[in-house]
């Protein structure tokens, strides 16, 4: 079951963390140009907090999916 964020804190937390991996070089996926312009594409409000609206289904569904196939937030969720 995916953990699906209960606010806009929780969801930014999963980007931060999308972002990271990616940045890490710990997020081993092939180039699809679809995820590419999706990460690319995502802003900053000038309040440096990030754009919800610049997020497209696939980096929101990515972000979410990495958080939930983290290993101690999976193995206490069995």
């Amino acid at each position: 079951m995916m953990i699906i964020p209960n606010s806009r804190k929780e969801f930014e937390k999963h980007l931060n963390l999308l972002a990271e991996s990616a940045r890490t070089k710990k997020l081993k996926m092939p180039l699809i140009p679809r995820l590419i312009n999706g990460l690319s594409n995502a802003k900053f409000s000038p309040n440096r907090r990030i754009n919800l609206s610049t997020i497209d289904e696939t980096t929101r569904l990515l972000a979410n999916t990495l958080n939930t196939f983290d290993k101690d937030k999976f193995n206490n969720n069995e």
